[in-house]
């Protein structure tokens, strides 16, 4: 028998502090103190291919993402661009955070809650990792690596959230550039 959930009480709740939003950047105009230092490939599907460029500030983890296309419907052109940002001790962080999603404990006893997502702070701000069901959709396992001082771009309601397949995390090198990252930074050579 489990517990009811705990019943909201709004006069306790502290929403996380949000950062200024920045702006969406086009590929045509990234700012000069942007330093890509790495790219990487998710295919999604056979149909579906995001190239990712990774950026240094200085500061901040940049994951910069464009693509121009047709819209199917109208048969107008549109870009798509994904932006996120997190403090570059985001890829140390996730590394180390990552493996406590591997070990449910007993597997006899049904998974909590709390073995779904982790939160924590890097720098001056607060992240997260979630196990996903629907990384990318069509019921297809992942993770995501949540920035919840930060606005999603262009959904202001919702923290920041790069999103992974199990397949691009472990097979396509994701977890491993995460790591290369985290290395150089520590390093200091990025």
């Amino acid at each position: 028998m489990s517990n009811p959930p705990p019943v909201f009480d709004a006069s306790t709740f502290v929403p996380v502090p949000r950062k200024p939003e920045w702006p969406v950047y086009q590929p045509e105009n990234l700012p000069s103190a942007w330093k890509k230092i790495a790219e990487i490939t998710d295919v999604r599907r056979k149909d579906t291919i995001y190239d990712w460029q990774l950026y240094f500030d200085g500061a901040m983890l940049i994951f910069h993402h464009w693509s121009d296309s047709i819209n199917e419907f109208n048969g107008k052109p549109f870009r798509y661009v994904g932006q996120y940002e997190f403090p570059i001790g985001a890829a140390a962080w996730f590394v180390e955070n990552l493996p406590r999603f591997f070990n449910a404990g007993d597997p006899s006893k049904p998974q909590t809650s709390e073995g779904f997502h982790h939160y924590g702070h890097c720098g001056d701000e607060e992240l997260g990792i979630s196990r996903l069901i629907n990384s990318i959709g069509r019921d297809i396992p992942g993770y995501s690596l949540d920035n919840c001082s930060r606005c999603g771009h262009p959904d202001m309601d919702l923290c920041q959230s790069f999103k992974m397949s199990d397949d691009f995390l472990f097979n396509q090198g994701m977890l491993e550039l995460f790591k290369d990252i985290a290395k150089r930074h520590a390093a200091g050579t990025l």
